[in-house]
């Protein structure tokens, strides 16, 4: 691979760095996306990354578009979710904090994915999978209770079910929503290096 294909083609300073900071963010999510042990300081710092990331990747996007914004939202509702979850909670309650982690951080995939389907031929592509990869865990969650050969499929049926009191002894689908966030996160990040994602000129 030539330097060339390597080289930023970003025209601010806020794209090159969000890029920078979203697949650095994509690379520590997918990395402690394979531990178990809490690592609470390495994931505050992760999330921490992948919050001012998903600012600049907002800021590049159009903030003020409904999509961008909504997405920027729920990342933000997750984010505050699982930042309790690393502090420290309660079992009864961490069961809860880590399926409202789970959907909204699949909600703000969702809506990016959707953001981008209003872009150009690259972009669609991207949204076009992240639309399919982030639905199918969602309807899941919403129909997890009926569906439950497919539920426990995916390891939402574990999280449901702890939500009625019990422990969460399976981690499955809080995982591969990470994995999905990380391996999105890592495309978008390569985007925005690359100077596909541009942002819209502000209106006079």
């Amino acid at each position: 691979m030539s330097i060339s294909m390597l080289a930023s083609r970003a025209e601010s300073a806020n794209a090159k760095v969000g890029a920078a900071a979203l697949g650095a963010a994509a690379f520590m999510t997918l990395l402690l996306s394979h531990f178990s042990a809490p690592l609470a300081p390495l994931r505050l710092l992760t999330l921490a990354i992948a919050a001012f990331a998903a600012w600049a990747f907002c800021d590049e996007m159009g903030l003020r578009k409904p999509l961008n914004r909504a997405g920027f939202v729920f990342f933000a509702i997750a984010t505050g979710a699982k930042v309790q979850i690393a502090l420290g909670l309660a079992t009864q309650f961490a069961v809860r904090y880590y399926h409202l982690y789970a959907a909204f951080l699949l909600w703000a995939v969702l809506l990016w994915s959707l953001a981008f389907l209003h872009r150009q031929r690259t972009l669609k592509m991207l949204g076009a999978v992240g639309l399919v990869a982030s639905l199918a865990p969602i309807a899941a969650i919403v129909v997890g209770h009926l569906a439950v050969g497919f539920g426990a499929a995916i390891g939402v049926g574990a999280m449901l079910a702890a939500t009625d009191g019990g422990a969460l002894l399976d981690l499955g689908f809080v995982t591969m929503v990470e994995r999905i966030f990380g391996l999105w996160a890592y495309v978008a990040a390569w985007l925005l290096w690359r100077g596909h994602i541009k942002a819209p000129a502000h209106p006079q």
